[in-house]
C-alpha cells in the first residue's frame, strides 16, 4: 500500500509510534547485533549469548526491527543483516550505530519529553530535564559522550568526501577544525590534500583521545590536537572548518565564535561553515526537524543561506557561496573581507 493510500490514522499512528523505532534502533546498536551478524545469520538463542540478552526478548525486538525492514529474520528464529541493519556495524562506511545510541540515550531523549513546555516558553529544556547543560552533562558521562561524538563523525563522513570534492584545499597551508570532535573531517582533507597541514580544537575531554588516534593513523605530525574554548580564541590557519557547530548556538554567540575564527584568518582567508540550511522558500528537509532538536537541547537553531550572512557580515566576514552536497548538509562558504 503507498503511503497515500494509507488511511490518515494509520499514518498518524506510525508518526505517533516512531519513537518505538528509535529505542529499537538504539538497543540493536548498544547490543552490537549487527556485529555478531557480519560473519553470517546466527539462531536467536546463540545471538543472545553473544550480546548478553534474554533470547525471548531479544527475539521479539528483533522481530520488530524486521518489520521497519531492518534485519532479516529466516526461519528457524535465524537473523542476518540487510543493507540497512548494516549502518548499524561499528567502524564501516555509512555506519551510523553511535548516532543511534545517542539519539537513544538520556542526553538527547529526556529532554525532548518536555517539547511542550519548550514550544510554550521558547527555552531549552536540557537543565531542567538533565539537571545541568547538555555539554556539562556529556562532561560527565563518559560513556554517552563518546557515543555523541561518535554520532557527530557518523555525520561527518556522510559530508567529508563532498568538502574535499567541492573545496580545493591545495593551496591551503593550514586548516583548522573548529569544534571538530574526533576529526573526521580534518583527516579526510589532510588525507586527500597531502601538503596541508591541519588543527583540530575541541575540550579537553574530547582532544585527549584524538592524539592517539591521529598518531595511529599516521598523521599526529601534520595534525595538531588542541583543547580550549571556541569562545575565547581560535587557533591561526588559512581555513576554519565549522562541522554542525553554529547550529548550537544563538546570534550573539555564533558572532562571537566567527570574529574569533576572522582574527585567526589571513585576509582573504575563509570560513567553511557544514549545516543543514533552511531553504528560503520553506521546502520540507530534515533541517526541520533538526532545528527542533536545537530548540529543545541548546540555544541554537538552524538557518537559511540569508541568515548565515548576516552573521558572518556581523563578524567580518562576506558570505561568497552555498555549496550543495549529496547529504542533507551543504558548504556555506565565507571570505575574510
Amino acid at each position: 500500500m503507498k503511503t497515500n493510500e494509507i488511511p490518515p490514522p494509520q499514518q498518524m499512528f506510525q508518526h505517533i509510534t516512531a519513537y518505538w523505532v528509535t529505542q529499537l534502533m538504539g538497543a540493536a546498536a548498544r547490543l552490537g547485533v549487527a556485529d555478531q551478524l557480519e560473519a553470517g545469520p546466527l539462531q536467536v538463542s546463540e545471538l543472545a549469548g553473544k550480546v548478553g540478552a534474554h533470547p525471548q526478548a531479544l527475539y521479539r525486538a528483533l522481530r520488530a526491527c524486521t518489520a521497519v525492514g531492518v534485519f532479516i529474520e529466516q526461519p528457524g528464529q535465524i537473523f542476518a543483516n540487510n543493507p540497512l541493519s548494516q549502518t548499524l556495524c561499528s567502524n564501516v562506511p555509512g555506519s551510523m550505530r553511535d548516532f543511534a545510541i545517542a539519539q537513544a540515550a538520556p542526553g538527547h531523549w529526556r529532554p525532548w519529553e518536555l517539547l511542550t513546555q519548550v514550544v510554550k516558553t521558547g527555552k531549552s529544556s536540557a537543565r531542567e530535564a538533565l539537571g545541568c547543560e547538555l555539554w556539562d552533562w556529556y562532561a560527565g558521562h563518559a560513556e554517552e559522550s563518546a557515543a555523541f561524538s561518535g554520532a557527530m563523525d557518523n555525520l561527518a563522513a556522510q559530508v567529508a568526501a563532498e568538502v574535499t570534492r567541492a573545496i580545493d584545499f591545495s593551496g591551503v597551508g593550514r586548516v583548522v577544525d573548529v569544534g571538530g570532535a574526533s576529526g573526521t573531517l580534518v583527516t579526510a582533507v589532510l588525507r586527500t590534500f597531502p601538503r596541508t597541514k591541519g588543527v583540530l580544537l575541541d575540550l579537553s575531554y574530547v582532544v585527549e583521545p584524538v592524539k592517539k588516534t591521529l598518531a595511529a593513523i599516521g598523521l599526529g605530525e601534520r595534525c595538531e590536537a588542541v583543547a580550549g574554548d571556541f569562545f575565547k580564541a581560535v587557533p591561526q590557519g588559512d581555513v576554519m572548518l565549522l562541522k554542525q557547530i553554529l547550529h548550537d548556538w544563538n546570534d550573539e554567540q555564533c558572532i562571537t565564535l566567527l570574529r574569533n575564527c576572522a582574527e585567526s584568518l589571513p585576509k582573504a582567508g575563509r570560513v567553511l561553515v557544514v549545516e543543514m540550511v533552511i531553504s528560503e522558500d520553506g521546502s520540507p528537509s530534515p533541517a526541520h526537524l533538526m532545528d527542533v532538536n536545537m530548540l529543545v537541547l541548546l540555544p541554537g537553531k538552524e538557518r537559511t543561506a540569508t541568515e548565515y550572512g548576516k552573521l558572518f557580515a556581523a563578524a567580518g566576514l562576506k558570505l561568497e557561496r552555498v555549496h550543495a552536497t549529496h547529504s542533507p548538509f551543504s558548504i556555506v562558504e565565507a571570505v575574510k573581507v
